[in-house]
Formats: structure tokens, sequence, C-alpha cells
């Protein structure tokens, strides 16, 4: 029977590429949420380069390729239950209170329902509706956490191994994406996805120029752009390179707050922000390009 080393504690994963990012998200932790312990499951070569920061280094699945480790948060996790965030997360509140909201279950996930329309990965929902039988498919996009029951869990887990080994069969010919996956097992096992209420937030969820933001404080707020309310997330997620600045500028508070050593933050940044801001607009000016020219050529001939 496997052993727990502890009833309730937070995961996350690290790369050699966002090991940095990880960091962050552990010491945005230990101010948020003093005492609560933090795990990281990383290669062999990214384990003395976290260690420091965290309270236990789990080894990774040798031979699993990037969002596909995501499937095995259940392996990796030291604890009955388990908050998991990707590594470009910042957490600003206390985590029980919400955990006590979701209630009993085996895996909780902010989203909704949707019945249409296609994800950021290109998963069709309709399609994937029809595959599996149901109505509406629940959808967690982008969220960057999940929180999950040992044992219960198991048979979420099982079952997003079993849809990533056939994602072909059920999601079509698209990149294969940790999150479509969940969306499918949360739906095939009636799972209802958490209301996210202030729990989950993004960069882009601020009205501009409202974000008051300081990690070492345990403070967000900001004008929700929605509705115009003020929000107090307990986390944001810098998904897709978005607001590198800010988010780079928190690093750098957090880290300086806990003496660590800041190399390789300024260039991290930098990177996010070119291929958000630089790289990402003349790939579509280039593809805009080619269309025209495509357009002209097609009525000269």
């Amino acid at each position: 029977m496997r052993e727990f080393t502890g009833d309730f504690g937070v995961l996350t994963l690290a790369t050699p590429n966002d090991y940095l990012k990880a960091i962050g998200l552990a010491l945005s932790i230990r101010v948020s949420n003093p005492g609560v312990p933090i795990a990281v499951a990383c290669s062999a070569t990214v384990r003395p380069l976290v260690e420091p920061y965290f309270d236990h280094v789990v080894e990774e699945v040798s031979g699993l390729k990037g969002f596909v480790h995501k499937v095995y948060l259940d392996r990796y996790s030291p604890f009955r239950e388990t908050m998991f965030f990707d590594s470009d997360v910042l957490v600003f509140k206390p985590l029980r209170s919400y955990i006590e909201n979701w209630g009993p279950g085996p895996y909780h996930a902010c989203g909704l329902f949707m019945t249409d329309g296609e994800s950021s990965f290109g998963l069709n929902r309709q399609q994937v509706l029809k595959r599996i039988g149901k109505d509406r498919l629940v959808v967690i996009d982008g969220a960057g956490h999940a929180f999950f029951r040992q044992p219960e869990c198991e048979k979420v887990f099982d079952l997003a191994r079993e849809v990533t080994s056939k994602h072909e069969f059920y999601a079509g010919k698209i990149p294969y994406a940790d999150e479509d996956v969940i969306d499918i097992v949360m739906t095939m096992l009636d799972l209802p996805p958490s209301i996210p209420g202030d729990f989950f937030a993004r960069y882009m969820s601020a009205v501009r120029g409202t974000m008051e933001m300081d990690a070492t404080r345990a403070h967000c707020r900001f004008i929700f752009v929605d509705d115009g309310r003020v929000f107090e997330p307990c986390m944001i997620h810098f998904a897709a390179n978005e607001a590198a600045i800010p988010y780079t500028k928190q690093l750098l508070k957090l880290f300086r707050h806990f003496n660590v050593p800041t190399n390789g933050l300024l260039s991290l940044g930098l990177a996010d922000f070119y291929e958000l801001e630089i790289k990402l607009p003349l790939s579509r000016l280039r593809r805009q390009g080619r269309r025209a020219v495509g357009i002209l050529a097609g009525r000269s001939a």
C-alpha cells in the first residue's frame, strides 16, 4: 500500500526551461500559505536547481514528454490531498477555504460547461461529445490548477492515461493537450467543474491600469474586466507567456524577498516577451502575407 508524507500539500512540475517559474510559485505559496508543504516533480537534471526551495522533490516518469506529465500527477504527489498548480502561477490567498467550498469528490478544477466551439488546441467539442455520448462538455481550458484526493482520484487519472493513449480516437488529429484530455475525462465520469468564484484569474482579467499586485505581501486586487467589480483572486495564471513584464517583476520581487539568486530571470522574461509580443505577431503577418499573395496570384491567373 502506498505511503503518503502528509494529508495536504501543493504540487507543481519543473523543466529546464521553466524551473525558475516553479521556484517563484513556491515562494508565493510560502507567503500566502505558510506551513503548507510543497512538492515538485522534475528530472534528475533539474533536481539540484529546485531542491533548496521545495519540501519534496519527486523524480518524473522517464520517457514522457510535455503535457503528458500532467496525467501522472497522482503518481507524483506525496500527499493524500493535493493542489496542483502550473509553474507559471502565483498564489495570493490561503487555499483551504476554497477546497472546503468545493466539497467532496476525487478531482476538482474550475471551469464551465460548453456544447460547441473549439479549444485553443483545436478540440472540436461537438465531435467529442458525439464520440463519448454526452450532451455537454466540461471545459477547464487555461485553468492551470487541479485539486485531487488519493486514492479516490485513481479512476480519473487511469482514464486520463487511457484517453491519452487513444488521443486521436477521442480528439482527432490535433496537438496533445492535457486540458483537452481532462475535459473529456471529467465529462465521461460526470464530474462537474467547480465554480471559479474568486479563485482563478488571468492577468488579462483586469481592466487595464487597475492591477495591484505584490506577491511578497500576498496582495492582488483589480477591477474585473467582465463586470466592473473589485476582484481579489486566490491565484493568477500567467498562461501563454502573457504579461511577461509584470510577471517577471513579481518573480524578481519574490526572489529578492527570500534572498534567492535572480540569475536567469531577466532573460526568461525577455524570452517570454519575445515569444508573445514579437515572434507571434510576425508569424501572423507572414501567414497573412502568404494568403494575400495567393489571392492576388489567383486573380491574375
